[in-house]
């Protein structure tokens, strides 16, 4: 239905990101920091500085699904140490663990 059981990776941002862009501004951060094609199979997580929202950003073959949860209390747990800017996640358990059960980051 969404092309969300098909994705085959998923990409963490290892930084915060400005949470005024959009689906066009993390393309284009897709793009130029991972260098990676955003309309692959894959779905990327941002999160904002306060590590109290996530944008799930995924290409499903028609268009851009932006996904956004932000968290009336608490934190998502986001501390990695990479050298990398995003942490790739393959094979996936289950994306739909992460977009409709997200508060199990908390």
């Amino acid at each position: 239905m969404t092309g969300l059981d098909d994705i085959s990776r998923l990409y963490l941002d290892t930084e915060p990101v400005d949470f005024h862009k959009g689906i066009d501004g993390l393309g284009t951060y897709v793009q130029s920091i991972l260098s990676t094609d955003p309309f692959q199979n894959a779905m990327f997580v941002f999160t904002n500085k306060r590590h109290n929202k996530l944008k799930l950003l995924h290409y499903d073959g028609t268009g851009f699904w932006l996904l956004h949860k932000q968290l009336s209390k608490g934190t998502f747990k986001w501390r990695m140490s990479s050298q990398d800017p995003f942490l790739q996640i393959s094979p996936l358990p289950s994306v739909k663990v992460i977009v409709f059960q997200v508060s199990f980051f908390v």
